[in-house]
């Protein structure tokens, strides 16, 4: 590593904790833009995204929020639902977050036993997630996790309750666990997904009409060093010592968003864990990042920084999955966003711990739509909105292409993006894609370069595959030429060894 390039990676270090302590920038963009190279480390780049607008409780009109925790919005007609935890109800808003409505009471149906039809009325208490699902028919229903209420409620546009789920009644289930829903999430099947900060078995996952599924998603066991050792020793120990052996658990579900192919994202939030911070899960609860390798990335910041005492290490809260596929994972240690491509390739970080306007005190929930970023905070008790920038717009463009299979058409995108910003790696992937599909293989090497290696061996065998063709009569003819000077050599030799041999005689 050149003098150079340690220098620009102390330096953004050094941003990057001065700014995880809320230190002034400007006005427009309170947070100091960064990125990570091909090495892992941060160097300085410009910003995707900045502060466009911060929503209150005023501004929707309904009063002040407190402790929201969680929001959703429904991509069909742009409005935005909130779970406003303390207050102990919904807010309705468009998504100019104007003329806002109070949801805080439902009616039961008829489909509900006499006891709970004739109470007619019930309210939240302490909502903490929500969930929004049209069905073909065009009918829209909410579903809201109601922590202290020890259910999940379903209801629809009249705020009649269609559905309530409980605690399972199973043996699945143990009987100790209470059922204290977070975040629920629907399905296209209409199937719930639940989590319960108490359960490490995955989600909760019941059908549409409230039968229990069993689990979901599961973490994997942490490989600590406890955990290894545990299990060299129970090859050797006997039941009974297996049995009073400490159990090793995996870590819970923090939260969770499913995209529009029906898969289901997950998150960890958990400072010290590296298995499973995001995964994406099929129908069956597999990890597709697994067999890709994506399983095996770093999200968030690369590494815990120390600073004064204090580590600043990242804790993902909250995970969003954009109409494009782009991932945006809510960093709830150091107030930060962090977007991926649906290949996990970082495009952008954002946002910070502070005070200032676009910073954040206690960041909960993340949402996306038309291009914007919405970051809840449950302290300041107000809504960010974060627009794209012109820079931001043309990697969008890049990626887009890119993911089209269109490399030529996405060559002029990334040379824009490296004439503004020298240090974004991943427009010289992008541009070696395109000239590794231009047939250009030398210049699709030099992009490549100590920026993917895959990439780079792609290049280097079409390189030594397109040599070998051009020159393959010059080596053809070297090669006859060695034959023909190892035989001659040879003969010499052989013809010098009878001849020896015969002077003995």
């Amino acid at each position: 590593m050149t003098f150079m390039k340690k220098l620009t990676a102390v330096l953004a270090t050094a941003a990057i904790a001065v700014s995880a302590l809320a230190v002034t920038a400007s006005a427009d963009e309170p947070f100091i833009g960064y990125n990570y190279d091909w090495w892992g480390d941060p160097i300085p780049s410009q910003n995707g995204f900045v502060v466009d607008e911060v929503y209150t409780g005023e501004d929707i009109g309904v009063g002040a929020l407190s402790e929201p925790s969680d929001i959703f919005v429904h991509q069909e007609t742009g409005n935005f639902y909130i779970a406003d935890s303390k207050n102990n109800r919904i807010i309705l808003t468009d998504k100019n977050f104007k003329n806002g409505k109070v949801i805080d009471t439902l009616t039961y149906g008829e489909i509900f036993p006499e006891e709970k039809s004739q109470i007619k009325k019930t309210t939240f208490n302490s909502p903490q997630g929500i969930y929004v699902r049209t069905d073909n028919d065009g009918n829209t229903f909410i579903y809201v996790a109601d922590y202290d209420n020890n259910r999940v409620v379903a209801f629809d546009e009249e705020l009649q309750i269609v559905m309530e789920y409980i605690r399972p009644s199973s043996d699945v289930y143990d009987a100790k666990t209470t059922f204290n829903p977070e975040k629920v999430i629907v399905d296209n099947a209409f199937n719930v997904y639940v989590i319960v900060p108490s359960i490490t078995q995955g989600a909760v996952q019941f059908s549409a009409d409230g039968s229990f599924n069993g689990y979901y998603g599961a973490n994997r066991v942490e490989a600590t060093a406890e955990v290894i050792a545990q299990q060299f020793w129970k090859l050797i120990y006997t039941r009974e010592q297996i049995i009073a052996m400490r159990r090793s658990v995996a870590i819970e579900i923090a939260n969770m968003d499913i995209d529009n192919e029906g898969f289901i994202y997950t998150v960890t939030e958990n400072k010290s864990a590296d298995t499973d911070v995001l995964k994406k899960l099929n129908p069956a609860g597999t990890n597709i990042f697994t067999n890709l390798g994506y399983d095996q990335y770093t999200y968030g910041d690369a590494s815990a920084r120390y600073y004064k005492g204090k580590t600043y290490a990242s804790a993902i809260t909250d995970v969003d999955i954009d109409e494009q596929g782009n991932i945006y994972l809510l960093d709830f240690a150091t107030g930060r966003v962090f977007q991926y491509t649906n290949e996990c390739d970082l495009l952008f970080i954002f946002g910070t711990k502070g005070t200032q306007k676009g910073t954040f005190t206690s960041v909960s929930a993340i949402e996306t739509f038309e291009g914007k970023v919405y970051v809840v905070d449950s302290r300041k008790n107000s809504i960010t909105a974060f627009r794209q920038t012109e820079f931001g717009a043309i990697v969008q463009e890049a990626i887009y292409l890119f993911n089209e299979g269109l490399y030529d058409e996405a060559k002029g995108p990334w040379e824009e993006v490296l004439r503004r910003d020298a240090n974004y790696w991943l427009a010289y992937i992008g541009l070696g894609n395109a000239y590794l599909n231009q047939g250009d293989y030398k210049t699709a090497l030099d992009y490549f370069y100590r920026n993917s290696r895959g990439g780079y061996n792609r290049a280097f065998k079409s390189f030594r595959i397109e040599f070998i063709r051009a020159n393959f009569n010059w080596m053809m003819l070297i090669v006859l030429g060695l034959v023909l000077i190892i035989a001659t050599i040879s003969f010499i030799r052989g013809r010098k060894k009878k001849k020896a041999k015969g002077g003995t005689k």
